[in-house]
């Protein structure tokens, strides 16, 4: 037997078979049919084959093959003085090739041709390869749009069943899949999103739709590459070399988008949240010195009752005085620090808040040119009269035992420091892990 192969129309890795085009030629000898009147060869029309013996061959892997028939079925008998017959088909085939694809598509695979005598044993026919190596020839003018035949193997043996032994050819060959493809396709699109996901790093923490809005829409993406991959592959249960690849790339545009939302949290989230409890601190050690000053102002009135019947003011107006004067400080009606004049930089003590506010019936709050608060010492108010001693040094008292209570106390404000950082440190961290993991799969599967 020889084959002459004309084309390979396609290899399809979903139906794991290959469709290909050939010249079948069959020779064998049969005495019958020798002649000696003339010495030339006969070639005679293709119904004189259905007149004739000829071998049950067919192929062992074939899926579905058809003759072609335009304009006249095409197939060829010639005849030779001695007897021998040559008998040659066109015949389109498609044939199973099991691949294996944990490598793809930077895989090799390897697929066949079996050829064998459905009914004749062996006792009745041998098949060979005519011509030896040279039996199959028109590989080398074959162009495939994904592969390249690498290595062509022709292997004659005898296969034994229950019915007996049959001989049976086998032509195997090597082919080896193209990338050009697949980095255009696949591989270059994967590493662009992920590289623009590192966008997002670059972006102001506070631009939270814009930094979403990218994230999203990477991963979003590549979930759609993958998803189009899947598609043209058959469902099969292993990882392959792209599926790797692939799912590399969405875990770093996954963390990308989630680098931000940590960033959010950082930000918008953990600092409010520290924010509110030592509020609430805040609050305890305010009411405890709000009832200290009553308690104050209280024996005040019972010490200077005598002096100030025409000049001192009653207990209530200078309780809503002294009100009055915490709200100008920052201070509400329950005893809550406002932290408008705050800047989000900076770091407040609440002892230096404690102190501003008992400070704060002695002073005033001004602002300077550059929006800068500060406290100007108020005139001695009349009416309190040789007290005025006394009721500094009790002041003096208070301040310094509220100082030491609430020295424990810090109020945090979110230092942006630590969110530039956390962008800084994944603008490195990043790219170098994605080098590293391209390094890694390449000398891996290429090798």
């Amino acid at each position: 037997m020889s084959i002459n192969i004309a084309s390979i129309d396609s290899i399809s890795e979903v139906n794991m078979d290959y469709t290909i085009t050939m010249y079948f030629q069959q020779s064998w000898r049969d005495k019958r049919l020798a002649y000696v009147e003339m010495p030339l060869n006969l070639t005679l029309d293709n119904r004189v084959a259905d007149q004739l013996w000829l071998p049950d061959t067919y192929f062992l892997n074939d899926k579905k093959s058809f003759l072609h028939g335009v304009t006249v079925k095409n197939r060829m008998i010639r005849l030779h003085p001695d007897g021998t017959v040559l008998y040659g088909l066109r015949i389109t085939t498609t044939a199973a090739c099991m691949m294996d694809l944990r490598r793809y598509p930077l895989d090799e695979q390897n697929c066949t041709l079996e050829i064998e005598s459905y009914g004749y044993t062996t006792d009745d026919i041998v098949f060979f390869w005519q011509g030896g190596k040279n039996a199959v020839t028109g590989v080398d003018k074959l162009e495939l749009p994904q592969f390249s035949i690498v290595e062509l193997h022709l292997v004659s043996r005898e296969v034994r069943f229950t019915t007996g032994s049959y001989p049976r050819l086998s032509l195997s060959f090597r082919i080896k899949r193209n990338i050009g493809y697949f980095i255009l396709q696949t591989y270059m699109p994967s590493i662009l999103i992920t590289i623009l996901s590192w966008v997002s790093f670059w972006i102001n923490y506070d631009a939270s739709a814009a930094r979403v809005a990218l994230g999203v829409t990477t991963v979003l993406t590549m979930t759609t590459i993958n998803t189009h991959l899947r598609e043209t592959l058959p469902k099969i249960p292993y990882v392959k070399a792209i599926d790797v690849y692939l799912m590399g790339c969405f875990v770093f545009v996954f963390l990308a988008l989630l680098e931000y939302a940590f960033v959010n949290y950082v930000f918008f989230g953990r600092g409010p949240q520290q924010q509110k409890k030592i509020n609430e601190r805040l609050n305890k050690a305010n009411n405890e010195r709000s009832r200290y000053e009553d308690k104050r102002l209280r024996e005040q009135d019972s010490i200077s009752a005598p002096f100030q019947t025409n000049t001192l003011r009653s207990y209530t107006q200078r309780r809503n005085l002294y009100l009055e004067e915490q709200r100008k400080v920052g201070v509400d009606a329950y005893g809550n620090i406002l932290l408008t004049t705050l800047e989000m930089n900076n770091e407040v003590m609440p002892s230096d808040v404690g102190s501003s506010v008992s400070d704060s019936r002695n002073s005033v709050m001004s602002f300077d040119s550059s929006g800068v608060q500060f406290r100007k010492p108020m005139a001695s108010r009349d009416g309190f009269g040789h007290h005025s001693l006394d009721r500094s040094a009790m002041r003096s008292r208070a301040n310094c035992r509220l100082r030491r209570r609430s020295s424990k106390l810090k109020l945090k404000i979110p230092n942006l420091t630590d969110v530039s950082t956390i962008d800084k440190w994944s603008r490195v961290i990043f790219p170098i892990t994605f080098g590293f993991f391209n390094l890694i799969y390449w000398l891996y599967y290429v090798n």
